[in-house]
């Protein structure tokens, strides 16, 4: 017989955007544990700090956002929580919740850069699983964490979310990036501009080169109306594959498979397994030779059945219910339900499990 769940989900959620990113993971999670029978409570730590702050002042409602985290697990005698960043959640109130509840599971999801603060790491010692969408070093962190199992999960991409728009093709290529100044990003982007500028190529570019941001369903209607998307990550190199990389890629590469829209990203060591390439997806192992893949989709017009099969594998191994029950069945280690591609990216004290 099936187990339901209570499960506290502290997130990112975004309240204040008014609806802009919901296409976000945590949305995402939550609408995966659902599907699986479970009852979810979402609760959006930072938002909940921002309105408890005394005159506006920034973290001043640190103490209120813990406590209200404790007593809502407490309240609701919480199964399981989910941490999203959480870099804004003490430990302590991690080791207050286990107090209260002795069988609670605490676990955390992860898709940036492991670029943290001491303390987040330090709050490892409380999580049961830790979930990252990349690959490179849960080997290493296993064996410092030894309670702790690492473990990889793949950027979520859902129906109920990343959709295709039937709108006309009006766009070649598009390019979204958040980068900075000197970004990797930033120097692929301007290389990319120059090629397209050159072969009179429709390059509509997004959060990169002076370009704003797009969001929210605009942000669905311009893949809709576009060929083909570059997915390219800042932990990506100009000059060669980045031999170091195992499955780390952005979200917004889910987001464009998901979306159906024809895929280009870095040849990342592990999405083999996931993507064949050339049929669901395209690889490309450096600028140059992405600039001549995309003459020659453009030219030959086989995007169209590249983004129709790359859909239909995102949605068959990548949608929100299926990731979940991963998530869920590592968490309680009970026997996989499914043929995970990604199964052996799993580590406890420094052993694959």
């Amino acid at each position: 017989m099936q187990k339901h769940y209570k499960i506290v989900h502290c997130g990112i959620f975004n309240e204040k955007d008014n609806g802009n990113f919901f296409y976000g993971l945590e949305r995402k999670i939550s609408h995966g544990l659902i599907q699986n029978g479970h009852f979810v409570y979402d609760f959006s730590y930072r938002d909940v700090e921002r309105n408890s702050r005394f005159l506006g002042l920034k973290d001043s409602g640190l103490k209120k956002m813990n406590k209200k985290l404790i007593d809502i697990c407490r309240n609701i005698d919480a199964d399981i929580l989910f941490l999203a960043k959480a870099e804004k959640i003490e430990k302590a109130t991690l080791i207050k919740i286990k107090e209260l509840l002795p069988n609670i599971k605490i676990a955390q999801w992860y898709v940036d850069h492991l670029i943290e603060k001491d303390d987040f790491f330090d709050k490892l010692d409380c999580i049961d699983v830790f979930y990252y969408a990349n690959a490179k070093d849960l080997q290493n962190l296993s064996k410092k964490y030894e309670n702790t199992i690492f473990s990889f999960f793949p950027n979520i991409s859902d129906p109920a979310f990343d959709k295709k728009l039937e709108l006309k093709k009006i766009n070649d290529v598009i390019y979204i990036a958040r980068d900075y100044n000197e970004d990797v990003r930033t120097k692929f982007a301007v290389l990319l501009k120059d090629f397209c500028d050159k072969e009179n190529i429709n390059l509509k570019v997004y959060a990169s080169l002076g370009n704003p941001a797009i969001f929210g369903n605009d942000f669905h209607k311009v893949i809709a109306q576009t060929k083909i998307a570059i997915n390219f990550n800042r932990d990506d190199t100009l000059e060669e594959v980045n031999q170091e990389k195992i499955l780390g890629a952005s979200d917004r590469m889910a987001q464009f498979l998901g979306s159906g829209i024809c895929t280009f990203s870095p040849r990342i060591k592990g999405f083999e397994k996931l993507y064949k390439d050339t049929e669901e997806i395209v690889y490309f192992d450096t600028p140059s030779d992405c600039f001549e893949k995309l003459k020659f989709y453009l030219t030959n017009q086989n995007y169209e059945s590249i983004a129709k099969k790359g859909q239909e594998k995102t949605y068959k191994i990548a949608n929100a219910k299926r990731v979940t029950q991963f998530m869920l069945e590592l968490l309680f280690e009970n026997s996989a339900s499914n043929n995970y591609e990604w199964s052996e990216y799993k580590f406890k004290k420094g052993i694959q499990i």
